[in-house]
């Protein structure tokens, strides 16, 4: 994906006409760019700002690039990278804490490998668990680790802002990470995945008690309530109060569980309506619930 934009890109991607953007960039509405030959190019920090300022959404992502699978000719100034590269790549920047070149880096992977559930599966994964890995070893320091983590927390926002609203009568999908559990970006992802597809989303966030969790389940209802598990203090505590909230949740709801701490022993214990192991599978889970939830057409 371009990280600048002309005012034409900008006003198909907002469904508003190309003399409307070009006048917010005049009065500074909009920040902008010139060209050496004075034309307007919109960079995709100055877009995010107005998006958040004006409270707009994108709704046609594919004028930006972020829908359509396509060719990265040049990602950095080392040339066309392939998988393995760019991962190298991606993870050398975050460790060192270059933001716009991890921008760049998945920017082009969600372009070129269709969708967040892929950049999750092949990009944030392996990448974390190397830094984590390097971290154990003495290689990576936790400051590095943790800054690794803000950075990729701002990229998947700046992504997700992007993402077209879903509609009024969508289905909704919630959830989060129970106590102990304080990693965010799985629950970020899923958030993701299931809005590419149309839901609603809440995402609760991490370390949450299950009585919190249970509270909001009941509260708005979700078609699916998700649990991301990256990591369990207490193995018996986690699955006593589990089991209580699986109990108490209101019938109807999908309980859909997965992450890296749910080894097949820990599932033979606990009762789920679902369980993925990767972002791949949740996908398809969300695009197959998502054709089944749709509205019947009015009748005529």
């Amino acid at each position: 994906m371009d990280e600048n934009f002309t005012p034409r890109q900008v006003a198909t991607a907002l469904q508003v006409s190309e003399s409307s953007v070009k006048r917010w960039c005049d009065l500074g509405v909009i920040r902008t760019d010139r060209t050496v030959g004075g034309h307007r190019r919109i960079p995709l920090e100055f877009l995010l700002d107005f998006l958040e300022k004006t409270n707009r959404r994108v709704v046609q992502p594919s004028a930006i690039g972020l829908d359509q699978p396509q060719e990265i000719g040049r990602i950095s100034d080392q040339g066309a990278l392939n998988r393995e590269s760019l991962q190298a790549t991606f993870e050398t920047a975050l460790i060192a804490g270059d933001e716009s070149i991890c921008r760049r880096i998945l920017s082009a992977w969600y372009a070129m490998h269709g969708g967040i559930a892929t950049v999750s599966d092949e990009l944030l994964g392996p990448t974390f668990r190397s830094i984590g890995e390097n971290r154990e070893n003495g290689k990576v320091e936790i400051y590095e680790e943790r800054r690794a983590c803000d950075i990729c927390y701002r990229l998947l926002h700046e992504l997700r802002r992007l993402l077209p609203e879903p509609q009024g009568f969508a289905p909704l999908a919630m959830g989060g990470a129970a106590s102990g559990d304080g990693t965010q970006l799985p629950s970020q992802v899923i958030e993701i995945v299931f809005r590419e597809y149309g839901w609603r989303t809440i995402c609760l966030g991490s370390n949450l008690p299950f009585r919190t969790m249970l509270s909001a389940a009941r509260k708005h209802m979700p078609k699916i309530f998700w649990l991301s598990s990256t990591y369990i203090e207490n193995t018996d505590v986690f699955l006593s109060e589990y089991a209580r909230f699986a109990k108490s949740l209101p019938k109807g709801i999908m309980l859909l569980v997965g992450g890296r701490a749910l080894n097949d022993e820990i599932r033979q214990k606990m009762v789920f309506s679902s369980h993925c192991d990767t972002m791949l599978q949740l996908s398809n889970l969300a695009k197959t619930l998502r054709v089944g939830s749709r509205p019947a057409d009015p009748q005529i």
